[in-house]
This record gives structure tokens, C-alpha cells and sequence, in this order.
């Protein structure tokens, strides 16, 4: 993790370093959206398909923009948690999964359109994932944890219906490296999945 971070700063102070032309040739904003993930193939290391049950799906999204002419760099942050409880002739379960997502898209700009800005580029990042499980049968609960590794390719586009506000969309196909909850386990698990996300974002300047 401590690697990713000083990547993303290296490649924010690479940005901001660029000359700048005019005022406003670098742009600062903030942006919300809500997403969707689905996985399209997963596989782990004995050749069986695998069930991806901390794969975010419906995940709040907070970024932060960086834009230039030709660039943009977008450090995001978003949250997914479920619960459960199940209840039977006296005998009951309660469990939760959280998944935290920290990522960034690296991309270049398309503003052919007026009021448009379209954008190509990679996402990457990480998942960390963790989940509980207590039942009425024993007095101790399980609490586990691991860590997914996430990169590939995005597309997205979005709409200034005023000077400073835009509506949007984005498409990523990600390749999913998928971790281990608490386990010394040597094979390997990774999936194939598609992320949809929608936003409003807000530029400072």
C-alpha cells in the first residue's frame, strides 16, 4: 500500500509540474458517484471457479480531480457494507462484510466537444475487505481480512451543464488480483470484472 501511495504522489507532482499556459490551465475539483461491479470470470490456483463474495457492488464513491488540457489525475475513495442476520428455532447468526476501495484514474483528455470532456486511461488500486461472523453457538466471533489488488483500463465522459458543475459516467474492466482472508494459502486467485460508475462533480476553479 505504502508503494501505491508514492506512486500517486509522484504522479500528482509530475502533473502539477507541467507548464501551465493560462489561469486555468489546471482545474481542482470534487466528485460523488455511485457504482456498480459484476464479474465477468474468476479463477483460482486449482483450477475451479471461485465465488467472489467481497466483490463491491452499489459502492459510494468520493475523488478528488486534478485536470489539465491533456491530463487527469483522480484519487478516489469509496466504502461497501452488507450485513446479515438469521434467526431459526433459537438458534441465530449475525455477519457483515466491509470493503473499502482506494484507487485512481490516470488518463489523458478528449475536449473536442463544447461542455463535453471525454477521458481515456488506467485505473488501478487497491480492495481491503473485511468480514465477521458471530453466531449463538459460541460466545467468540470470527473477524477476518484481506486484500485485493485491482488495474485496467477506463473510459468516461462528462457534461459542464454550468461552468463549474458536470454530470458523468465511466466504464473500467478490471483485472481483480484477490487475496486471502487470514490464510497462509499458496494458490493463487484473480477475476475478470466490469465497473460501472455514475457522478456529479464540482471544479474549484
Amino acid at each position: 500500500m505504502k508503494v501505491l501511495l508514492a506512486i500517486l504522489l509522484s504522479l500528482t507532482l509530475t502533473v502539477l509540474s507541467f507548464p501551465q499556459v493560462g489561469e486555468n490551465d489546471v482545474q481542482f475539483g470534487f466528485g460523488v458517484g455511485l457504482s456498480g461491479e459484476y464479474t465477468v470470470y474468476n479463477f483460482n490456483g486449482y483450477g475451479d471457479w471461485l465465488q467472489l463474495e467481497t466483490l463491491p457492488i452499489d459502492m459510494t464513491n468520493f475523488s478528488v480531480i486534478i485536470k489539465g488540457s491533456f491530463f487527469r489525475v483522480e484519487p478516489s475513495f469509496g466504502f461497501f457494507t452488507t450485513s446479515t442476520d438469521y434467526s431459526y428455532q433459537g438458534f441465530s447468526t449475525e455477519s457483515s462484510t466491509s470493503n473499502i476501495r482506494l484507487g485512481a484514474i490516470i488518463a489523458f483528455n478528449d475536449n473536442h466537444i463544447e461542455s463535453m470532456n471525454l477521458y481515456y486511461g488506467i485505473n488501478t488500486g487497491l480492495i481491503l475487505s473485511s468480514h465477521s461472523y458471530t453466531s449463538s453457538s459460541s460466545s467468540e466471533s470470527t473477524n477476518r481480512s484481506k486484500t485485493d489488488f485491482f488495474i485496467g483500463p477506463a473510459v468516461g465522459g462528462e457534461y459542464l451543464f454550468i461552468k463549474h458543475f458536470s454530470l458523468g459516467g465511466e466504464i473500467n474492466l478490471n483485472y481483480i488480483s484477490i487475496g486471502h482472508y487470514d490464510s497462509d494459502s499458496e494458490s493463487s486467485s484473480w477475476a475478470i470484472s466490469t465497473r460501472g460508475v455514475i457522478f456529479l462533480r464540482w471544479y474549484v476553479n
